[in-house]
């Protein structure tokens, strides 16, 4: 049989959680503008938009209605309520990113990441692809550090996150890894080393040069 070596990287489906203010939005933005090869999904939320933010770019807005129409129609991968709000992730979004070998970055919490966990285990795709990160801050003051010069909460808003996040932390363990939070730099290191580990796993190496 002639050697054979994939000539593309794997693709990946990355689920990055963590609570608000951990930085995982920020390390998965980084990484999509370090890897050419990587795109960040775009999912779906209920909440009005944030100044700068752009529909279709940074989330699609949808309204309470559209929302509930497209949970009818089972477009969503998974979708929860977090903060009075709804979210959710499209899965022909999924679906065309993969199809085009890309890997993908998700930004979702604990009860999506959850939901996608227990669909892998019956959904072949995925099972392959996913690869799940935790992003632990350090403690609860540097959270609240780090929502209050964020900026975009009122101080009843942010204590209401860090009940949030209290519950949030103690799903670590249920992750494929866990990211440690420090210092950006360190943040985004540690999540490139589990990228090219991942990328390098002999399972998926072989399983490139198969399909």
């Amino acid at each position: 049989m002639p050697f054979r070596f994939p000539e593309n990287d794997p693709s990946l489906l990355l689920i990055i959680s963590g609570p608000a203010g951990s930085g995982k939005t920020t390390l998965g933005e980084r990484l999509v503008a370090h890897d050419p090869a990587t795109q960040r999904v775009v999912t779906c939320t209920t909440r009005a938009p944030r100044p700068g933010e752009i529909d279709g770019v940074d989330y699609f807005f949808l309204s309470e209605e559209e929302f509930e129409k497209s949970v009818a129609k089972g477009e969503f991968l998974e979708h929860a309520g977090v903060h009075g709000k709804r979210y959710g992730t499209l899965r022909s979004e999924v679906d065309k990113k993969l199809s085009r070998a890309l890997s993908i970055v998700l930004n979702i919490d604990v009860q999506g990441a959850a939901t996608l966990r227990e669909l892998a285990e019956t959904d072949s795709v995925l099972r392959s692809r996913m690869v799940s990160i935790f992003v632990l801050p350090p403690n609860l003051e540097v959270l609240r550090e780090r929502l209050q010069m964020r900026g975009t909460d009122d101080p009843a808003a942010i204590e209401q996150r860090l009940e949030r996040a209290e519950a949030e932390m103690v799903e670590w363990s249920k992750y494929d890894y866990c990211i440690r939070s420090g210092s950006k730099d360190e943040d985004f290191q540690q999540l490139q080393s589990i990228l090219v580990a991942e990328r390098r796993k002999v399972a998926r190496l072989r399983q490139s040069t198969e399909g």
